[in-house]
């Protein structure tokens, strides 16, 4: 079925079960860590046959092969009993809960946002790095409102200079009827205005610029501290479990050796060093899957930090959407936007003629009279809604192209 994109459904239930799962790596819990991925004993392997290493690369390999390529995702829409086992096999999501984690995983951003078990199949889905696609839309964002505010300078230069010789006819007729203060102030007007109002559109592109920039990179910089923690935790997670389960894998083969049951020793190597189940299942649960589940998760807010080691795959997909989601930070609203606002409606009218151009100019001086005549607080009313209107809908169009980019993204995905 066709996606779309979740950030309303993370934005409320799943904020604070996202925050706290991406805290510190378990601590403190190697007993737990042993009991929940240690290799199988003598006394766990069954002894009806020599365990075939061959056979048991295979299934690693196949295991391998559904991190990689899995286009599929069991238990995304909902809590799916067996979905999480079926998806994240010898990861310990059969234990309580592995099938809320599995869904969690698949709801919110900060726990991997998964698309499918296969991390190419998720890296297409999401057309390419969610942070990289946001970065390349401010960039372009920023090109188009540059651009934007040249050409708007460069109309008004050309206005200014369209318009100079019928100023100069206007001021010496003025001049010749005596008025020769107005017959300064409309040719001053005529060549000192064009170039201010061309000043201003460059200013305004470029403190668009800077704000949103500045903005941005504030947001990222908040995000880090948290990103890192993910990673922290991946690796430290980690380190026990392979390091634990490495030990078992000893244990037990020297405890079947010294039992001489050479059969039970043998199982128990293949299984831990070359098995889905062993050393190198954990490791690709650790590394290409979503993480292994340590213990049971009944409150997904506090068990997850404690019971949950997120991969390597699920830190840097984390970390993508909240550099997406600090990539998309918009700057305070100032009274700077209210000229960028004009600029823009300027430019939605480009078919405007000179003469077209000298009637505005009229009705701008009629409008200054009508301003002049109102008090200073109802013209500070007039300038404060025609801004809060400007902000409004420039927010709405940005938000309005956002909204378009995410739904090709989720249609694509299609999953």
């Amino acid at each position: 079925m066709l996606r779309t994109f979740r950030a309303p459904l993370t934005a409320g239930t799943f904020t604070a079960i996202a925050a706290a799962a991406l805290m510190a790596a378990p601590v403190d819990n190697s007993g737990r860590l042993l009991a929940a991925l240690a290799a199988p004993s003598n006394a766990q392997v069954t002894l009806s046959a020599w365990q075939n290493p061959i056979v048991a690369l295979l299934d690693s390999g196949e295991l391998a092969e559904n991190y990689v390529f899995g286009g599929y995702y069991n238990g995304g829409d909902a809590p799916t009993p067996g979905a999480g086992e079926a998806n994240w096999p010898y990861a310990g999501f059969d234990r309580t809960g592995g099938d809320l984690l599995n869904y969690l995983l698949y709801e919110t951003p900060e726990l991997g946002y998964y698309f499918y078990v296969g991390f190419l199949n998720n890296f297409t889905a999401e057309a390419y790095l969610p942070a990289v696609q946001q970065f390349q839309l401010n960039v372009e964002d920023y090109i188009s409102v540059v651009l934007s505010g040249l050409n708007l300078a460069a109309r008004d230069l050309a206005t200014g200079v369209w318009d100079l010789p019928a100023a100069a006819v206007s001021a010496v007729q003025l001049a010749v009827a005596g008025q020769f203060a107005e017959a300064i102030t409309v040719v001053s007007s005529a060549i000192i205005g064009p170039i201010m109002a061309a000043g201003q559109s460059v200013l305004d592109a470029g403190s668009y610029v800077l704000s949103n920039v500045a903005a941005k990179a504030s947001a990222v910089i908040a995000a880090l501290p948290q990103i890192l923690k993910t990673f922290a935790g991946s690796a430290i997670g980690g380190v026990p479990i392979v390091a634990q389960q490495a030990i078992a894998i000893v244990t037990g083969v020297v405890s079947s050796l010294s039992t001489l049951n050479f059969e039970g020793a043998w199982n128990t190597a293949v299984d831990g060093l070359l098995g889905p189940s062993g050393i190198q299942g954990t490791l690709l649960n650790l590394i290409t899957g979503a993480g292994v589940q340590t213990g049971p998760i009944v409150d997904p807010e506090t068990d997850i930090p404690t019971n949950f080691v997120p991969s390597f795959r699920t830190a840097v997909q984390s970390a993508q959407w909240a550099l997406r989601g600090a990539l998309e930070t918009e700057p305070a609203p100032t009274a700077s936007s209210a000229p960028a606002a004009r600029s823009a409606a300027r430019l939605g009218n480009p078919t405007l003629t000179p003469t077209a151009a000298l009637n505005s100019d009229a009705a701008t001086a009629a409008s200054a009279v009508a301003a002049d005549s109102q008090t200073p607080a109802e013209a500070e009313d007039t300038t404060r809604t025609a801004s809060a209107s400007a902000q409004a809908d420039a927010s709405a169009h940005r938000a309005t192209k956002r909204d378009r980019v995410r739904r090709g993204s989720a249609n694509r995905a299609g999953n």
